[in-house]
């Protein structure tokens, strides 16, 4: 079948030739077993943007420029915070602060447990009647108020996902959480998060601190990266959660703004750390018309938070090091919301080496200054430089808010 060997946004564009093309599209995205993704599938952008229907999205591959509008289920994207992505399908929190999965190109939609279910939560009412969430700090007896939309913006860290969703209650989500990156796991189908407790796991020695994870499909391992370098395994294969520390922590420079780590192609676990600094813009943000003369004493319209430095690092677990990398050589790293990807530009012609491809990820920029500039565009390592995406490139008037974010468009 001919469909099945066409590139996602022009799979999707052939469902809306005529009845029988659209019946043949629904037929293929209906397939159980795992469509083959053509080998040049390059990663793609989703973001909201203003002319798109209010449910909808756009799905964008600013290499050759090719997008495509793509339905999702209510509430619309536009009211949701993008979280995370993996095996082609989105991590999103709704205006209550609950994440859904949801695939941008199927129209797939997976609730996840509650907020109220992580174990330092608790659900409540304001004298309004509006809904809010008590959240309890390490050793604070009193908890925090919010409200549903600012524990949206600020509870969730990362997220990533040990398989696609459409694998069910075989799918792990790993959740980084507030406060100071937490971690909770459910599986599908599951009514409650589960809390990994150091009073459980006494190799963790205290509960926060973390950062970014990986799922390890070869050996069935999450690997968990925390603030100071040190790295831990997670699995979940036996009867009960089994934590490992393989990395000591490491005293390196001063810390960077976010950190990730990922396995590259080639084998080696990579830690990649990223900073970055607030800057005064010359062009104010125009702001929509719904906020004009609302509050806006409350935004800073001329800020803008840029990266200014990127470096990657492979972890050496038999000498306990990390060992700084001065060049990907062939490869091109991606990074933001997503589930960090390495890809080998020969296999992807378009794509920079020696790069990294990179959104805005920053929990406060990003939710605290919703409709500030954001950066998407591609970091080289050798010059240390971004040259942003050009704007004709992400059309259909891309919102700055909720972050764009990086996916591999999946049938499945």
């Amino acid at each position: 079948m001919f469909m099945r060997e066409l590139e996602i946004p022009d799979l999707v564009r052939s469902g809306a030739v005529c009845a029988s093309w659209h019946a043949a599209y629904l037929a293929v995205r209906r397939h159980r077993f795992p469509l083959p993704i053509p080998r040049n599938q390059l990663p793609c952008l989703v973001y909201a943007c203003r002319n798109s229907a209010a449910d909808g999205a756009v799905v964008c591959c600013p290499f050759t420029g090719d997008s495509v509008r793509v339905p999702l289920p209510q509430p619309p994207l536009t009211r949701h915070s993008t979280v995370g992505s993996a095996h082609g399908w989105l991590v999103t929190a709704d205006e209550a602060s609950n994440l859904h999965l949801l695939n941008p190109i199927t129209g797939a939609h997976v609730a996840l447990p509650p907020i109220a279910t992580l174990h330092h939560v608790e659900s409540c009412t304001d004298a309004q009647g509006r809904l809010m969430y008590n959240v309890f700090d390490r050793g604070d007896p009193e908890p925090t108020p919010f409200d549903a939309r600012e524990a949206r913006d600020c509870m969730y860290h990362r997220v990533t996902l040990s398989c696609s969703p459409a694998a069910g209650s075989a799918c792990i989500v790993l959740l980084v959480h507030m406060p100071i990156g937490e971690l909770s796991y459910a599986r599908l189908g599951d009514e409650r998060w589960t809390w990994i407790s150091p009073d459980d796991h006494q190799l963790m020695a205290i509960s926060w601190g973390f950062m970014d994870s990986f799922y390890n499909e070869d050996d069935g391992l999450f690997y968990v990266l925390r603030s100071h370098r040190s790295v831990f395994t997670l699995n979940f294969n036996g009867p009960s959660l089994v934590v490992k520390k393989i990395m000591s922590r490491v005293r390196k420079g001063d810390d960077p703004s976010s950190m990730y780590i990922m396995q590259a192609p080639w084998g080696d676990i990579l830690q990649i750390w990223r900073w970055r600094s607030y800057v005064d813009s010359s062009t104010p943000v125009e702001l929509p018309r719904d906020l004009l003369g609302h509050n806006e004493d409350d935004i800073d319209r001329y800020i803008e938070l840029r990266t200014t430095e990127i470096e990657v690092y492979k972890v050496d677990l038999e000498n306990q090091a990390l060992v700084k990398m001065t060049s990907l050589a062939d490869h091109a790293l991606f990074l933001g919301y997503n589930s960090s990807m390495c890809f080998a530009t020969k296999d992807f012609p378009t794509l920079k080496p020696n790069c990294v491809y990179i959104t805005d990820d920053s929990v406060e920029y990003v939710n605290m200054c919703k409709h500030n500039w954001r950066e998407t565009g591609v970091w080289d390592i050798e010059n240390k430089s971004l040259q942003t995406f050009d704007s004709v490139l992400l059309t259909n008037s891309w919102m700055n808010w909720p972050s764009p974010v990086w996916i591999t468009p999946s049938l499945f």
